[in-house]
């Protein structure tokens, strides 16, 4: 798309050239003596004449905002530099005031349990299916949104993840018909999507299928730095200024001009070049999903494999799933020796799959490490690995709990209120979580505060650690909070 507007990253390119002396901050001056950093900060700004500020753009960051929002199809789209979960709070502060209730996705990253509980609101679940055959849980169902919205009338907003961190995507248009049939709010947390909608090859983005509110990751699939983020604002349900507003309070008074910078950067280059990239990204997917299909005992859980499941209505063909299903060591295994022995780093590791993201910045050189390295492993799986592993037991799968009914007991912000303790995992059976308790990466809670603690989740949280899976929410001895001294709530 032709970007005839004047770009913000050129002329952050250009001004260190006109020889302004800084009599201004940051401090640094752009004047650091060494190291990697010595380049970066001649280019560290601030709100200084031209170049716009980000809290009321009228000049050039607006024009790099309209044209953002011009590739996405949105009606108004905002830079974030505090990451998605910033645009997650915005969303929704922005759209709900205390005491409201709200329909929300149970596999949601916590920004959003934040949101709820910082905002007071009364929430209420939608629940994905597990997918016994891949692994982890798929995307939400149109009908359970509307039997939630029929279950609650009152519900003001409702909110989900798509894509999931596994690359699994719901059915944005048909859920956000439902949605307006019943005058709610639709926000989608789309932080791993920011690179959907620009080919055919690619899901459709939730902005052009009808979402209210999209926040986009950047930096998580676009060549884009780390914490740079979108959030795009659709349709005439929403107050757009409560949200401005919101944004306004929860944004650094002080935005990084590189990070801005970033993203005008790659808006620029998926304008300009993006058709020939994901060309170009396709067939490398393409040619690896050719390769894989000749594992023998590890799995690649492709996009056709995965569309080919019940409830799944698309996914990401970036996330390259490997199972380990079928062989004698854990997803944490696999991952260990792909970092260790072939020297590249995934993304994360669950108890039966490892996942590695792949991006339009990925080399040919870099789909063959990831090529060799897989096929290395699988002709190894039945005679080396196959050994370290032989008792291993992959049935009691941690991300079950995703899709279990969680036992409210008391909303979340009323957890603050009373005492607290950690006592031992195994004791917790039927007490009350004061903390989140999550698998990091990907953030989302296995259990919430205010929620009783079952037998599952002491037996997945116990499967997890045992299996070298990062927990966070516990105490550093491994021990969990707990409420003392309260009554249940109904």
């Amino acid at each position: 798309m032709k970007r005839d507007m004047k770009r913000l990253y050129e002329a952050l390119l250009e001004y260190p050239k006109k020889g302004y002396y800084p009599a201004h901050m940051p401090g640094h001056k752009g004047n650091i003596a060494e190291g990697f950093l010595k380049e970066a900060l001649r280019y560290d700004i601030t709100e200084i004449d031209g170049f716009d500020n980000l809290h009321e753009a009228e000049g050039i960051i607006l024009e790099s905002e309209k044209y953002a929002a011009d590739l996405y199809g949105s009606s108004e789209t905002h830079f974030l530099v505090g990451g998605s979960t910033l645009g997650v709070l915005s969303a929704v502060f922005g759209t709900t005031k205390p005491g409201d209730k709200v329909i929300i996705a149970r596999n949601c990253h916590r920004s959003v349990y934040n949101a709820v509980s910082e905002g007071r609101l009364v929430c209420r679940y939608v629940y994905s299916k597990f997918l016994e055959d891949v692994g982890f849980p798929g995307g939400i169902s149109p009908s359970d949104i509307e039997e939630a919205i029929n279950r609650n009338p009152d519900a003001v907003v409702v909110v989900i993840t798509s894509p999931t961190y596994e690359g699994v995507c719901s059915d944005i248009s048909k859920i956000a018909e439902i949605c307006h049939r019943h005058s709610k709010i639709l926000i989608v947390d789309g932080a791993h999507g920011a690179h959907f909608g620009f080919s055919n090859g690619m899901p459709e983005s939730a902005v052009r299928e009808g979402a209210d509110i999209v926040i986009h990751s950047v930096h998580k699939t676009l060549p884009s730095p780390t914490q740079t983020a979108l959030i795009h604002i659709n349709g005439p349900l929403v107050n757009r200024e409560n949200i401005r507003n919101k944004l306004r309070i929860y944004q650094t008074s002080s935005p990084s001009y590189l990070l801005m910078a970033g993203i005008d950067r790659c808006m620029s280059l998926i304008g300009d070049k993006g058709k020939d990239l994901f060309y170009d990204f396709e067939n490398r997917i393409k040619e690896l999903d050719s390769s894989f299909k000749e594992l023998k005992s590890l799995r690649h859980l492709s996009r056709s494999l995965i569309i080919s499941e019940e409830e799944i209505y698309d996914h990401d063909p970036g996330k390259l799933i490997i199972s380990t299903m079928r062989t004698g060591i854990t997803g944490r295994d696999l991952y260990d020796i792909l970092r260790n022995e072939y020297m590249i780093q995934p993304e994360m590791a669950a108890d039966t799959y490892c996942l590695m993201i792949l991006t339009i910045n990925d080399t040919q050189y870099g789909f063959d490490r990831l090529n060799n390295a897989i096929k290395c492993i699988d002709e190894k799986i039945v005679g080396e690995y196959n050994k370290k592993k032989e008792n291993t037991s992959q049935t009691d799968n941690v991300c079950r709990l995703y899709t279990r009914n969680a036992k409210q007991i008391m909303p979340a912000y009323r957890v603050p209120d009373f005492k607290e303790q950690s006592i031992d995992l195994e004791l917790a059976q039927g007490l009350i979580s004061t903390d989140y308790v999550s698998l990091y990466p990907p953030g989302i809670p296995l259990l919430v505060p205010g929620e009783e603690i079952s037998e599952e989740h002491i037996k997945g949280i116990t499967e997890a650690i045992r299996g070298n899976l990062k927990v966070s929410g516990l105490t550093k001895d491994g021990r969990i909070r707990i409420l003392t001294g309260a009554k249940r709530e109904k």
